[in-house]
């Protein structure tokens, strides 16, 4: 009877132990543990980052160690202007970071007499203003007050005469007055850059007759008259500098005008070497 039984037991085969989950199943789950553990790190980190960057901007912004409270100006002209003066008022105090630079530059190129202006920030309160002012070439007398003109064709109020060339019968109301401060431009620089204010001075352009531009040349105490013409003034003055450098300091005392219409030297015999 127990020989039975031992031989029932060895015929028994018992089942392998069934785990409670497969084994490609439990490496996922630790997988997606790793992976959301991983996620919720980087947020908060992001959080920590953007935190900071918040705090750090209220600090900038509320700080008065950035608070506006020197303005220079890079132009002595400009320090009495009231316009200037204002708004350099106006922004201290303000903080540095969200002042609206292009606004300033803005408000002050508005001004007639500014041609450009820069601001710049210099930290960690002071504003940097780089004003350039726009220089006459050229001056007009027009309802009993007198006008520079720059060379881009803007017209600056004068507080007096200069000793800039007087541009006679320029009206603003004349259609033809933009044409006419283009050829006024291009016969100031011109003389500007070139040899003419070796041998005189260029003391008014005419342009009442817009066909027939007449120069004032103020040449050895005597006004020389230059007819120009309408166009070609460029060449034409430079056949002016080769005339008058071929004349003697007599001549040009009496000279009364040169003919330059036409392109050519044209100066009356008598007054010839």
């Amino acid at each position: 009877m127990k020989s039975r039984k031992i031989k029932l037991r060895k015929n028994v085969k018992i089942a392998p132990r069934v785990s409670a989950a497969p084994r490609p199943y439990k490496k996922l789950i630790k997988k997606r543990a790793v992976q959301i553990s991983k996620i919720i790190s980087l947020l908060l980190v992001i959080y920590a980052a953007f935190f900071i960057v918040l705090r750090f901007k209220e600090f900038i912004i509320h700080s008065n160690y950035f608070c506006i409270n020197n303005v220079i100006v890079n132009n002595g002209k400009f320090l009495d202007n009231a316009v200037i003066l204002g708004e350099t008022n106006n922004i201290k105090g303000e903080n540095i970071f969200t002042l609206d630079i292009n606004k300033l530059e803005s408000d002050y190129e508005a001004l007639v007499d500014v041609k450009t202006a820069v601001i710049e920030r210099s930290f960690p309160n002071t504003i940097l203003v780089n004003i350039t002012e726009r220089i006459p070439i050229g001056q007009i007398s027009y309802n009993r007050n007198i006008y520079g003109i720059d060379e881009d064709g803007v017209f600056i109020k004068l507080n007096e005469s200069s000793v800039l060339p007087e541009i006679i019968g320029l009206k603003k109301s004349n259609p033809q007055t933009s044409e006419l401060i283009e050829k006024i431009i291009t016969i100031i620089k011109r003389y500007n850059i070139g040899r003419l204010s070796e041998f005189g001075r260029l003391k008014n352009i005419n342009v009442k007759k817009p066909q027939n531009l007449i120069l004032g040349f103020m040449c050895q105490g005597n006004v020389i008259k230059i007819k120009m013409g309408k166009t070609g003034f460029e060449e034409k003055l430079l056949i002016l500098e080769d005339t008058l450098s071929r004349l003697g300091q007599t001549q040009m005392e009496k000279l009364l005008y040169i003919d330059l219409r036409f392109g050519e030297d044209l100066i009356p015999a008598k007054y010839r070497k």
